[in-house]
């Protein structure tokens, strides 16, 4: 593995002196013309200045990629994946959940907005008839002080292959989004901590007309379970498998914009020890929403569902505890769309689950979830987000558990071969008939610099601390690590 780094490296310093040298002997050069070595007048630099370009900083482009609607992040997962391991995700998936807010209302996110990203690589892709491929690939090595990310976890070098892949239609009419990401982690000193996970989903928007719309969409992803979690340490689940579908349908009439939509999630959970879970479930949900159509900066909407949390086996613990649930869920909030500036969504609202069996309390309590995205400048951009997630459980006498995420994030672009970002991510874990709590607390930041047009160099820390108030599960992770990515 230290060899392949070693080549991987050499490859990419080697293509990247060349564009590096061109680049300082330019600068020392000065301008190649004449009268604009000696200076032209500022009108006329102003004239040529393009609308895009930072006017103190030469080739600097605020200009993002083409956002994938599949790639969206949703609310907040803290940094995290709420009682799951794995990597943060890309500045931009907040991007893309904020940029269609609203239904029927087309992109909410400039083109000016700065998408968290070096753009002296951004890539091109590669044309499929109509659509356009993107593939990526990053490669990266470091150390961790915790490699099972448990109060046991023991300190160690570790590895990461990161492959990342996005297809994007390139119609005039309708939109197809699809993305495929995943993430192999390898601890060499502590191989039974080698983890991975896989993300997989696939939009379709309708344009029936310019008042209709249908969506349609599905999502897979595979992770591990949290070591220190009680869901871990009480059934010993490894793995989890969600699997979710839905179908939607907007039709705008006057100033209200009416939508229907089914779901379904499917969450399953396994064992390496083959041990069977009662976790496994479906909810299956009937939404109904409304949102004022009238183009403002603020704009109320209200929504309604039915659930239906139908699990596998009718006994899911010792006591056979029947958790067949029904129950609804009221929200209302605004849209924000306040120009380049500031976009975003915020909603607050009540769910209720009511439990089949009498011994459970119903599962309830607040809903809290927003996406913001604030725009100070071309070059800078802050997020931030909300989300709550009930979640099923096992636990003896626990009806389930409901987890609040929250986190703020910046990036900002120093050139356009160089970006740094930092963010911080809370989340909060209430299980509801037992007394546990869980918490965690997530701090990152790192910087990415073009080394050529394909090629990025990468190198970020990340510091995690989780606490429970069961006795010996808090645990605290330092990891750093350092890599190239590779995109077309």
């Amino acid at each position: 593995m230290r060899r392949i780094l070693h080549l991987i490296v050499s490859l990419a310093v080697l293509q990247a002196v060349p564009s590096l040298a061109q680049t300082t002997l330019s600068d020392l050069r000065g301008s190649s013309d004449a009268d604009g070595a000696l200076g032209s007048e500022p009108a006329a630099d102003t004239a040529v200045e393009s609308e895009d370009t930072n006017p103190t900083q030469a080739n600097v482009y605020a200009l993002r990629r083409t956002l994938n609607a599949s790639e969206a992040e949703t609310g907040s997962s803290g940094l995290g994946t709420n009682g799951q391991v794995g990597p943060i995700r890309p500045f931009s998936d907040r991007i893309a959940a904020v940029d269609r807010a609203v239904p029927l209302a087309g992109s909410l996110i400039d083109d000016s907005v700065f998408g968290g990203d070096t753009t002296f690589d951004e890539p091109q892709g590669i044309r499929l008839g109509s659509f356009t491929f993107t593939p990526q690939i990053t490669f990266s090595a470091g150390y961790t002080d915790n490699t099972a990310q448990s109060a046991d976890g023991t300190s160690g070098s570790l590895y990461r292959i990161s492959p990342d892949l996005s297809l994007v239609s390139n119609w005039s009419r309708h939109q197809f989004d699809a993305s495929l990401r995943g993430t192999y982690t390898g601890y060499p000193e502590n191989s039974d901590d080698n983890d991975g996970n896989i993300s997989a989903a696939a939009n379709l928007r309708l344009d029936v007309s310019e008042a209709t719309q249908v969506d349609t969409g599905v999502s897979y992803t595979y992770s591990r379970e949290e070591d220190g979690s009680a869901e871990s340490t009480s059934s010993g689940v490894d793995h989890i498998q969600n699997l979710t579908a839905d179908l939607g349908a907007t039709r705008s009439v006057g100033l209200i914009a009416a939508t229907a939509a089914l779901g379904a999630d499917r969450s399953v959970y396994t064992s390496d020890d083959d041990i069977d879970s009662g976790r496994d479930n479906t909810v299956y949900s009937a939404t109904l929403r409304f949102d004022a159509n009238t183009g403002s900066v603020l704009t109320p909407f209200v929504e309604g569902s039915l659930l239906l949390r139908r699990f596998d086996e009718s006994c899911s613990d010792d006591i056979c505890e029947k958790r067949d649930a029904n129950g609804y869920q009221l929200r209302g909030g605004l849209t924000i769309a306040s120009g380049p500036k500031v976009t975003g969504n915020v909603g607050i609202g009540w769910r209720i689950e009511d439990i089949e069996d009498d011994r459970l309390d119903s599962l309830s309590g607040l809903v809290l979830d927003g996406s913001l995205v604030w725009s100070p400048s071309r070059l800078t951009t802050v997020t931030a987000g909300l989300g709550t997630n009930f979640q099923a459980t096992d636990i003896d006498t626990a009806s389930g558990s409901i987890i609040y995420s929250g986190d703020l994030r910046v990036a900002h672009a120093f050139s356009d071969r160089l970006v740094g970002e930092t963010g911080v991510g809370y989340s909060y874990r209430t299980y509801e008939g037992v007394s546990i709590e869980e918490q965690t607390l997530t701090g990152f930041g790192g910087v990415t610099f073009a080394l050529t047009n394909s090629v990025a160099l990468t190198a970020d820390y990340t510091h995690r601390r989780f606490d429970s108030s069961q006795e010996g599960s808090d645990y605290t992770e330092n990891a750093i690590e350092a890599g190239l990515r590779f995109r077309h």
